[in-house]
């Protein structure tokens, strides 16, 4: 997926950051964020902009950018069309039951315990971050304070897969005569890495549930 959209941006740069913003403005917006793997978007266009084919600020821009765009219209959607939002949506034949109870479990007492600090802490939080601007407009969380919690999340969110892509990039080289060289290093790193993130994961999962309610309202 990463090399395809790579690919796909080299090979039409002058459509590259309209795409790019277009991708990362509808990696939030219900249902369009199953269909479109945003960290793989980020890290296409970084990535370009690490080996030179794209302009970095130009990039970073149309990014956090279209981030944002696709928060607030994802908390307007939530906001006009309110709780039963994502009972309509599941009404979809190509809707199917994502988001599931129990996304919408957690990211419901994830607002009631943290407040208005869920729409920052979302943005860190996996498929979370999808739910929780309709959510927080389905539940009337106001604007100003949306944005003020929304706008630094989606920055560090976005922005650390824009720092991982460019030096990534801008040493894509030097990795790949590493990771050829010693592979077995590469595949153990590979292999640890999985193992902390499943453990992470895993403690996030039992945190979550042991603090988790099954109250719906807001």
């Amino acid at each position: 997926m990463l090399t395809s959209l790579m690919r796909l941006l080299a090979e039409h740069r002058q459509l590259a950051y309209l795409l790019l913003f277009a991708g990362s403005l509808v990696e939030t917006v219900l249902p369009f964020a199953l269909l479109v793997p945003g960290e793989a978007v980020f890290l296409a266009g970084a990535m370009l902009a690490g080996m030179h084919q794209l302009d970095l600020l130009a990039v970073s821009l149309m990014l956090v950018g279209g981030g944002l765009a696709g928060d607030h219209a994802s908390y307007w959607m939530g906001r006009r069309l309110g709780p039963g939002l994502f009972a309509r949506l599941h009404h979809l034949p190509w809707f199917g039951r994502w988001p599931s109870v129990r996304h919408l479990v957690r990211a419901r007492a994830f607002m009631r315990r943290r407040g208005a600090a869920a729409v920052f802490l979302a943005r860190f939080a996996g498929p979370v971050s999808w739910i929780t601007p309709m959510l927080a407009g389905s539940c009337r969380l106001r604007y100003a304070r949306f944005t003020c919690f929304n706008t630094p999340a989606v920055i560090l969110g976005i922005g650390q897969f824009i720092v991982i892509g460019y030096v990534s990039g801008r040493h894509a080289g030097v990795l790949l005569v590493m990771l050829r060289t010693h592979a077995w290093i590469g595949a153990a790193t590979a292999g640890l890495i999985a193992l902390l993130l499943l453990l992470w994961q895993g403690a996030r999962r039992r945190a979550m549930r042991a603090s988790t309610g099954t109250h719906w309202a807001c």
